[in-house]
């Protein structure tokens, strides 16, 4: 884990335990009805603090590099063991974020795209949160 993408971190259960909070809110404010692109970055956000937990648990934080969002996003959906088409959804849907949040708005965010995020934020938490109620030693790499 804890290659040049990746900081040292200090590794704290408030601060993992708030991630998770934060993800759970996401999720469940994403379930109320709204504009897509409102859920769909909802669930980004939600998704990012699950990622961000999981790094914090290894005891990492994402580098100030480029790119630094998406390796730990493809970090962490590996640890969760996300199969391979559900990895390139979300690659997919990070790059659908970067393009409307940097560069073009359109064509704009979809409701199938929300939905997708927010399938995955589900199964993300869900996996997270097995990881981190696992004894730390197993789970530091």
């Amino acid at each position: 884990m804890k290659i040049g993408s990746f900081k040292e971190a200090v590794t704290s259960e408030a601060s993992i335990a708030q991630f998770l909070r934060t993800a759970d809110d996401m999720m469940a404010a994403a379930q109320h009805p709204m504009p897509d692109s409102a859920r769909f970055f909802l669930a980004y956000e939600g998704m990012f603090s699950v990622v961000m937990a999981v790094l914090e648990f290894h005891g990492v934080r994402p580098a100030d590099t480029g790119g630094h969002r998406a390796t730990a996003i493809r970090r962490v959906a590996v640890d969760l063991q996300l199969d391979v088409s559900r990895q390139s959804v979300l690659g997919r849907l990070h790059d659908v974020r970067n393009r409307v949040t940097y560069r073009a708005p359109l064509p704009p965010i979809t409701k199938a795209d929300a939905d997708a995020l927010l399938a995955i934020l589900q199964e993300m938490l869900i996996a997270g949160k097995a990881l981190i109620a696992k004894p730390a030693d197993a789970g530091q790499r």
